[in-house]
Protein backbone atom coordinates (compact mmCIF):
# COMPACT_ATOMS: atom_id res chain seq x y z
CA UNK A 1 0.00 0.00 0.00
CA UNK A 2 2.86 2.39 0.78
CA UNK A 3 4.24 1.96 -2.75
CA UNK A 4 0.80 2.61 -4.20
CA UNK A 5 0.23 5.89 -2.30
CA UNK A 6 2.18 8.15 -4.71
CA UNK A 7 0.15 6.74 -7.62
CA UNK A 8 -3.13 7.18 -5.71
CA UNK A 9 -2.24 10.73 -4.69
CA UNK A 10 -1.38 11.60 -8.31
CA UNK A 11 -4.63 10.11 -9.67
CA UNK A 12 -6.60 11.85 -6.91
CA UNK A 13 -4.98 15.21 -7.76
CA UNK A 14 -5.72 14.74 -11.47
CA UNK A 15 -9.31 13.70 -10.81
CA UNK A 16 -9.91 16.70 -8.56
CA UNK A 17 -8.48 19.02 -11.24
CA UNK A 18 -10.94 17.64 -13.80
CA UNK A 19 -13.86 17.98 -11.38
CA UNK A 20 -12.88 21.59 -10.67
CA UNK A 21 -12.90 22.33 -14.42
CA UNK A 22 -16.30 20.63 -14.82
CA UNK A 23 -17.79 22.59 -11.94
CA UNK A 24 -16.39 25.86 -13.32
CA UNK A 25 -17.83 25.01 -16.75
CA UNK A 26 -21.27 24.35 -15.26
CA UNK A 27 -21.12 27.69 -13.43
CA UNK A 28 -20.09 29.51 -16.62
CA UNK A 29 -22.88 27.78 -18.52
CA UNK A 30 -25.44 28.84 -15.90
CA UNK A 31 -24.29 32.48 -16.20
CA UNK A 32 -24.24 32.42 -20.02
CA UNK A 33 -27.70 30.92 -20.55
CA UNK A 34 -30.08 33.51 -22.02
CA UNK A 35 -33.05 34.25 -19.72
CA UNK A 36 -35.43 32.74 -22.30
CA UNK A 37 -33.72 29.33 -21.95
CA UNK A 38 -32.72 29.62 -18.29
CA UNK A 39 -35.84 27.94 -16.90
CA UNK A 40 -35.57 25.03 -19.34
CA UNK A 41 -31.89 24.37 -18.69
CA UNK A 42 -31.57 25.29 -15.00
CA UNK A 43 -32.46 21.77 -13.84
CA UNK A 44 -29.86 20.14 -16.10
CA UNK A 45 -27.12 22.53 -14.96
CA UNK A 46 -28.07 22.00 -11.30
CA UNK A 47 -27.93 18.22 -11.80
CA UNK A 48 -24.50 18.52 -13.41
CA UNK A 49 -23.21 20.60 -10.48
CA UNK A 50 -24.68 18.14 -7.97
CA UNK A 51 -23.08 15.18 -9.73
CA UNK A 52 -19.67 16.85 -9.75
CA UNK A 53 -20.03 17.60 -6.02
CA UNK A 54 -21.06 13.96 -5.41
CA UNK A 55 -17.94 12.73 -7.18
CA UNK A 56 -15.80 15.11 -5.12
CA UNK A 57 -17.38 13.75 -1.91
CA UNK A 58 -16.82 10.18 -3.07
CA UNK A 59 -13.17 10.97 -3.71
CA UNK A 60 -12.85 12.34 -0.17
CA UNK A 61 -14.27 9.09 1.21
CA UNK A 62 -11.97 6.91 -0.88
CA UNK A 63 -8.99 9.06 0.04
CA UNK A 64 -9.80 8.57 3.73
CA UNK A 65 -9.83 4.80 3.14
CA UNK A 66 -6.47 4.81 1.35
CA UNK A 67 -4.57 7.42 3.37
CA UNK A 68 -4.45 6.80 7.08
CA UNK A 69 -3.63 9.92 9.03
CA UNK A 70 -2.41 10.34 12.53
CA UNK A 71 -4.83 9.61 15.38
CA UNK A 72 -6.07 12.91 16.84
CA UNK A 73 -8.88 14.07 19.13
CA UNK A 74 -11.53 16.09 17.26
CA UNK A 75 -14.66 17.93 18.31
CA UNK A 76 -17.54 15.54 17.51
CA UNK A 77 -19.89 18.39 16.53
CA UNK A 78 -17.39 19.52 13.88
CA UNK A 79 -16.91 15.94 12.62
CA UNK A 80 -20.69 15.57 12.20
CA UNK A 81 -20.94 18.91 10.38
CA UNK A 82 -18.18 17.79 7.97
CA UNK A 83 -19.94 14.44 7.48
CA UNK A 84 -23.16 16.23 6.53
CA UNK A 85 -21.27 18.42 4.02
CA UNK A 86 -19.61 15.35 2.48
CA UNK A 87 -22.89 13.41 2.28
CA UNK A 88 -25.01 16.37 1.14
CA UNK A 89 -24.57 16.18 -2.65
CA UNK A 90 -25.22 12.41 -2.67
CA UNK A 91 -28.21 12.34 -0.34
CA UNK A 92 -30.71 13.24 -3.02
CA UNK A 93 -33.44 15.81 -3.21
CA UNK A 94 -35.91 16.03 -0.40
CA UNK A 95 -33.86 14.05 2.12
CA UNK A 96 -33.87 15.62 5.58
CA UNK A 97 -31.35 14.88 8.30
CA UNK A 98 -32.09 15.71 11.94
CA UNK A 99 -29.10 15.71 14.28
CA UNK A 100 -29.18 15.40 18.06
CA UNK A 101 -25.56 16.00 19.07
CA UNK A 102 -25.94 15.88 22.84
CA UNK A 103 -23.24 17.35 25.02
CA UNK A 104 -19.96 18.54 23.55
CA UNK A 105 -17.34 15.83 23.42
CA UNK A 106 -14.06 14.92 21.78
CA UNK A 107 -13.65 11.84 19.63
CA UNK A 108 -10.67 9.96 18.23
CA UNK A 109 -10.25 10.39 14.49
CA UNK A 110 -7.62 9.40 11.95
CA UNK A 111 -7.44 11.94 9.14
CA UNK A 112 -11.00 12.30 7.84
CA UNK A 113 -11.99 8.69 8.56
CA UNK A 114 -14.86 9.33 10.98
CA UNK A 115 -16.65 11.97 8.92
CA UNK A 116 -16.28 9.86 5.77
CA UNK A 117 -17.57 6.79 7.64
CA UNK A 118 -20.65 8.72 8.80
CA UNK A 119 -21.21 10.22 5.34
CA UNK A 120 -21.11 6.76 3.71
CA UNK A 121 -23.68 5.41 6.17
CA UNK A 122 -25.96 8.45 5.76
CA UNK A 123 -25.96 8.10 1.97
CA UNK A 124 -26.49 4.34 2.24
CA UNK A 125 -29.57 4.90 4.41
CA UNK A 126 -30.89 7.67 2.16
CA UNK A 127 -30.61 5.44 -0.90
CA UNK A 128 -32.43 2.57 0.88
CA UNK A 129 -35.14 5.01 2.02
CA UNK A 130 -35.86 6.40 -1.45
CA UNK A 131 -39.60 6.10 -2.09
CA UNK A 132 -41.01 4.04 -4.93
CA UNK A 133 -42.20 5.94 -8.00
CA UNK A 134 -45.48 7.67 -7.18
CA UNK A 135 -44.94 7.43 -3.42
CA UNK A 136 -45.12 10.80 -1.65
CA UNK A 137 -43.01 9.90 1.40
CA UNK A 138 -39.69 11.75 1.67
CA UNK A 139 -36.65 10.06 3.20
CA UNK A 140 -35.96 11.28 6.72
CA UNK A 141 -32.72 10.45 8.52
CA UNK A 142 -31.69 11.14 12.07
CA UNK A 143 -28.34 10.97 13.81
CA UNK A 144 -28.36 10.66 17.58
CA UNK A 145 -25.24 10.84 19.77
CA UNK A 146 -25.16 8.95 23.07
CA UNK A 147 -22.09 9.71 25.18
CA UNK A 148 -21.43 7.00 27.78
CA UNK A 149 -18.57 6.50 30.20
CA UNK A 150 -16.52 4.18 28.04
CA UNK A 151 -18.42 4.09 24.73
CA UNK A 152 -19.65 6.77 22.35
CA UNK A 153 -22.63 5.53 20.34
CA UNK A 154 -23.86 7.13 17.13
CA UNK A 155 -27.28 5.94 16.00
CA UNK A 156 -28.16 6.72 12.39
CA UNK A 157 -31.80 5.94 11.62
CA UNK A 158 -34.15 6.15 8.66
CA UNK A 159 -37.87 6.12 7.99
CA UNK A 160 -37.28 3.78 5.04
CA UNK A 161 -36.23 0.22 4.42
CA UNK A 162 -33.25 -1.46 6.06
CA UNK A 163 -30.20 -1.11 3.81
CA UNK A 164 -28.33 -4.15 2.55
CA UNK A 165 -25.16 -4.99 4.47
CA UNK A 166 -23.72 -6.04 1.09
CA UNK A 167 -23.54 -2.44 -0.13
CA UNK A 168 -20.17 -1.00 -1.03
CA UNK A 169 -20.84 2.05 1.16
CA UNK A 170 -21.26 -0.18 4.21
CA UNK A 171 -18.03 -1.98 3.24
CA UNK A 172 -16.25 1.39 2.97
CA UNK A 173 -17.62 2.52 6.36
CA UNK A 174 -16.52 -0.78 7.91
CA UNK A 175 -13.01 -0.38 6.49
CA UNK A 176 -12.81 3.16 7.87
CA UNK A 177 -14.16 1.87 11.19
CA UNK A 178 -11.29 -0.59 11.57
CA UNK A 179 -8.89 2.38 11.56
CA UNK A 180 -10.77 3.90 14.47
CA UNK A 181 -11.41 0.69 16.44
CA UNK A 182 -15.11 1.33 15.84
CA UNK A 183 -17.85 -1.27 15.81
CA UNK A 184 -20.42 -0.76 13.04
CA UNK A 185 -23.55 -2.81 12.54
CA UNK A 186 -27.23 -2.67 11.77
CA UNK A 187 -29.39 -0.90 14.31
CA UNK A 188 -31.15 -3.60 16.35
CA UNK A 189 -34.57 -1.92 16.36
CA UNK A 190 -35.02 0.28 13.29
CA UNK A 191 -33.73 0.78 9.76
CA UNK A 192 -30.32 2.22 10.47
CA UNK A 193 -26.81 1.73 11.75
CA UNK A 194 -25.18 1.76 15.14
CA UNK A 195 -21.59 3.02 15.36
CA UNK A 196 -19.76 2.49 18.65
CA UNK A 197 -16.43 4.16 19.40
CA UNK A 198 -14.36 3.32 22.49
Amino acid sequence: MTRFLPVWNGVLHEFRNHLTVLLASATELREAIPPVLALDLAGAVTDAERNVQSLSALLAQLDAAVNSGEMVICDLDEVIERALRIAGPSLGRGVSVAVNMGRKTGVRNRGAALECLLAALLVDLARAAEPSPGEARRPQLSLHVDVGRSVLALEIESNGARPSLDSWRFALASELGTRLDATIGPHPEVAGYLVQLC
